[in-house]
């Protein structure tokens, strides 16, 4: 069997609160893990001929690097096992309680007992032979040049996102980075609107941050509690590494169109412009995926 980072989704790495989510320490072995980093490719393989910017979002989909023969083979063989049927079921295991309590109705949406769902590559395969596309991004925030700035606030993920998961690939070598932690965030008044996937920070209290440290796994159940952040980063000359892991289902969990704020494009461009005046950058790079 190959090693994937569902491997270690025990229960002596579960947090219940805010919301269920793993935190794994040393997921992967440690030789395994220096490989990968010493192997992770250029920057500008991930951004590909964009504006690199300031510290802006890039990502290289599984089925990108799996045709790419410039991946070095150990990152193509760790691609595969993150979009294949071992790390699916080793995901659905780990959350099947949390999928059942949250969203009691799925597995008759879907057409499947969660046990028989099948594995499929997103933006490759489609469902109509399986019932959750994978992707692990290859991902970089690009360096921040002129203020502190975080690439991306308190928010949810998409509505047909099922778990999403984040490795994070700090290499040793990075002693200075200062930010880029994640935030777990439950809701300060209860639920309220947003702003496309987007919360106000006054909308979100913080109850916990997983350091930006390598080989840190964190894997959550999406859902309208499941809200998270970045915290800013410092001006550095340093890329942030992760891979990030989707599992994407064809139905939406929740509905976020009808928990829209009024107004909402004037809003957003109030919003840019009150950042800019308090000297914040909010990110501009590729589409959130």
């Amino acid at each position: 069997m190959p090693i994937h980072l569902a491997q270690r989704l025990d229960p002596a790495h579960r947090r219940e609160l805010p919301y269920p989510h793993f935190v794994v320490p040393q997921a992967l072995p440690h030789d395994l893990f220096a490989r990968l980093v010493a192997e992770f490719p250029d920057d500008e393989r991930v951004w590909r001929a964009q504006p690199a910017g300031d510290n802006r979002r890039f990502s290289l989909s599984a089925c990108d690097a799996l045709a790419d023969p410039r991946i070095s083979l150990a990152w193509r063989e760790t691609v595969l096992a993150h979009v294949g049927q071992d790390f699916l079921d080793a995901v659905l295991r780990a959350l099947a309680g949390d999928i059942r309590a949250t969203y009691p109705d799925l597995e008759t949406r879907i057409g499947r007992p969660l046990e028989q769902w099948r594995a499929g590559v997103r933006r490759r395969d489609t469902f109509d032979a399986c019932e959750v596309l994978l992707d692990a991004q290859l991902c970089i925030n690009t360096p921040v040049r002129a203020a502190s700035s975080s690439v991306r606030g308190p928010h949810v993920d998409k509505p047909n996102k099922l778990f999403a998961g984040l490795w994070y690939l700090r290499p040793p070598e990075d002693t200075d980075t200062v930010g880029g932690e994640l935030l777990i965030y439950r809701w300060r008044y209860g639920r309220t609107r947003f702003d496309g996937a987007e919360l106000e920070p006054c909308d979100v209290e913080v109850v916990s941050t997983v350091p930006y440290a390598g080989n840190t796994l964190v894997l959550f159940l999406n859902s309208l509690d499941a809200l998270h952040g970045v915290t800013p980063r410092q001006p550095t000359p340093r890329t942030r590494w992760f891979l990030n892991l989707v599992g994407e289902v064809k139905v939406p969990l929740f509905d976020l169109k009808a928990r829209q704020r009024p107004l909402r494009a004037l809003r957003h461009a109030w919003m840019r412009v009150r950042d800019r005046l308090a000297g914040r950058r909010t990110d501009a790079g590729q589409r959130w995926d």
